[in-house]
């Protein structure tokens, strides 16, 4: 369970672009049944994460994120 709950939308591609600078990279898994992706963006020297899942019109859900391996955000889904 995350620390905090953020009822707003998060900039996937801005979020991103933040952890990967400091260093990690992106992780797919391949798509399930319904063709949703999970993605997991992450960094290895500030130790962040964040976590999403893409369906196949481009929706995200399931968007969160981490700091030291501790829940930090859950954000509402969004496109």
């Amino acid at each position: 369970m995350a620390k905090y709950s953020n009822p707003g939308t998060v900039d996937i591609d801005r979020a991103t672009d933040s952890i990967l600078s400091s260093g990690g990279g992106i992780h797919e898994k391949e798509p399930d049944e319904n063709g949703t992706t999970h993605i997991s963006v992450y960094s290895t020297s500030d130790n962040r994460h964040l976590s999403y899942d893409r369906d196949s019109e481009g929706n995200y859900s399931n968007v969160h994120t981490d700091k030291d391996n501790r829940g930090y955000m859950n954000y509402k889904g969004g496109k």
